[in-house]
Formats: C-alpha cells, sequence, structure tokens
C-alpha cells in the first residue's frame, strides 16, 4: 500500500500522555559506544530536579524505524543504487522483532511502506523507489515523526537528504517544535551540497552562485544538527553516497547499545514543556539525550 499525503502548514502536536518517562541516551567515548553503566552512573534533572532512575533492560526492546529517504532528482544514478543497498542491507541487519517503514520523498511524499515487522515488504519497497523531482524533506520528517507517533519505545527516525529544502510545506522554523513534541530518536545523514562549478560567462556569476550554494548548504546543516540534538540523535555528513552502508548499520548499532533510562517524576506532572539533563558519573564521555518531553493529561 502506498500512501500519499498533502501537508498542512499547521504544527501537529506530538504529547507524551503517561507519568513514567523513558529517555534514550547514548554514551561515547572517542566515537565508540561506552557499555556496562548502571543506573547509579547516571543522573537525570527534570526541569532542574535530581530523579530517581531505573535502568530498563532494553537489549530484547525491538528497535522501530521509520526510514525516511531522499528520491528527488539529486540522487539519481549511482547515488539511488547506493542508497538502496543501504537501506537494503539495513533491513538485513534487524532483528525479527524489530519494525520499520519506508517514508520516500522527492516533491511528493510516500509512505510506501507502513510501520511492519514484514522486512521483506520493506525490501520490495525500497527496490521500487526512483529518483526524480525536488526536495521536501521537512514534510517527510513530520511523516516520519507521525509515523511513529503511537510507538511506546525506541522510536527512531533515520533520514537521508542531499539537498536543501524547495518544496515543503512546513517552515525552517516549525520544525523544532514538531520535534520538541515527538517521542523519536532522530538520526540524519547528509551527502554534502556539491558546489556548482561553471555557472554564467564570468567569474562574478560563477563566484555568486558558489557563496550561495555554500550558504544553503550552512543553512540545512545548522537546521539537522539543532533537529538531531534536540531529539537525542546525532547529524552525519558524507562527502559521498558510497559510504551510505556502513553508516546505516553504525547507527542500528549506536541505538542497540543506547541506555533506556525510567523514572516517574518526583513532581506532579504539569502539563507543557519539561527540560531534561542527563550526566553520567564518569569524565571523557560524550552523551546523546533528548532535551525535554511534553506532557498533556489523557482525556
Amino acid at each position: 500500500m502506498v500512501a500519499a499525503f498533502i501537508i498542512q502548514p499547521q504544527i501537529p502536536l506530538f504529547r507524551a500522555t503517561t507519568e513514567i518517562v523513558q529517555v534514550d541516551v547514548y554514551v561515547a567515548r572517542g566515537g565508540r559506544a561506552v557499555l556496562g553503566l548502571g543506573a547509579s552512573d547516571f543522573e537525570l534533572f527534570e526541569d532542574g530536579v535530581l530523579q530517581e532512575l531505573d535502568l530498563v533492560d532494553a537489549q530484547n526492546i525491538p528497535v522501530h524505524i521509520a526510514l525516511v529517504l531522499d528520491t528527488s532528482s539529486s540522487v539519481a544514478g549511482l547515488g539511488l543504487s547506493h542508497l538502496r543497498d543501504a537501506a537494503i542491507q539495513l533491513m538485513n541487519d534487524l532483528n525479527d522483532e524489530d519494525e520499520a517503514a519506508l517514508i520516500s520523498f522527492s516533491h511528493h511524499l510516500k509512505r510506501t511502506a507502513e510501520l511492519t515487522r514484514d522486512k521483506n515488504r520493506v525490501r520490495a519497497a525500497i527496490n521500487a523507489v526512483e529518483a526524480k523531482g525536488a526536495t521536501a524533506w521537512h514534510d517527510a520528517l513530520f511523516v516520519g515523526l507521525k509515523t511513529l507517533e503511537n510507538v511506546e519505545h525506541r522510536p527512531m527516525v533515520l533520514l537521508f537528504t542531499d539537498g536543501m529544502d524547495t518544496y515543503s510545506w512546513l517552515r525552517e522554523e516549525q520544525m523544532l517544535p514538531l520535534v520538541e513534541q515527538s517521542q523519536a530518536v532522530i538520526y540524519a545523514i547528509s551527502r554534502k551540497e556539491r558546489l556548482p562549478m561553471e555557472l554564467g560567462r564570468g567569474h562574478l556569476a560563477r563566484d555568486r552562485a558558489r557563496r550561495a550554494a555554500r550558504s544553503a548548504n550552512a543553512k540545512r546543516t545548522r537546521l539537522l544538527r539543532k533537529l538531531t540534538k534536540t531529539s537525542g540523535g546525532r547529524f552525519i555528513e558524507t562527502d559521498t553516497t558510497e559510504n551510505l552502508g556502513p553508516i546505516f548499520s553504525a547507527i542500528l548499532a549506536e541505538m542497540k547499545t543506547r541506555y533506556l533510562l525510567s523514572y516517574q517524576p518526583r513532581e506532579p506532572i504539569r502539563e507543557g514543556w519539561h527540560r531534561l539533563e542527563v550526566k553520567v558519573k564518569i569524565r571523557g564521555v560524550d552523551v546523546h539525550a533528548r532535551r525535554g518531553y511534553f506532557y498533556e493529561k489523557k482525556r
């Protein structure tokens, strides 16, 4: 089944509706996961208040992945072949209980595979994607988050894009609230924008085009870094699509080594935004965890 979407420019709300809060945390040193930590190695503050933590055994908890892939015309040719191969390898790396969905995007969005344990269905959808059209990754990320809206444990978006957004309804300033109100961890991979070499008849025209492309690439990179960091994920930039396979596999391995912290807030939960800060009681490590969550009482 292929689902097509028309995105309206309102900001939809993603809400936490449980009084037990769970936070995925990745701890690394020198780019490698730090394993073997216990609950006592972590400190988590909600709105500045230290919480009493439990560490959930996450090894047997399935991962739920919304795979959001850029299939605009800039990916045509070898880029699309590399992207398909990487996505197929990701399906091969998943466990039987893990779930995946596929959202492909150009100027149209297609959820060509709903969230499912049937990896063959997702593989077939991956093999069927074609590259053409403009880029609407803002809207596509929204659909990825929406796909995971009802997933309680370990939701993850893996987004690949190689161009500036040129076609979305959703504007740049609307993206951060969407991410803040979702429970999904977001990993984003972007191919660096290729600067134009021969545009116009003179040096001035060529230099203007290169400066514009460089500025657009920097703007996209800043936004992707902000969104992924807010969710507790990471942004990865690559020069080529040839290494997408190892990147996808490394992201999945990283997701499966993340710690899952659970706690019941000490204070009665008020509705609205709650700021989170996660610390680890060992030196020299990098900690990646989402920055907060929204809470709304069940009506």
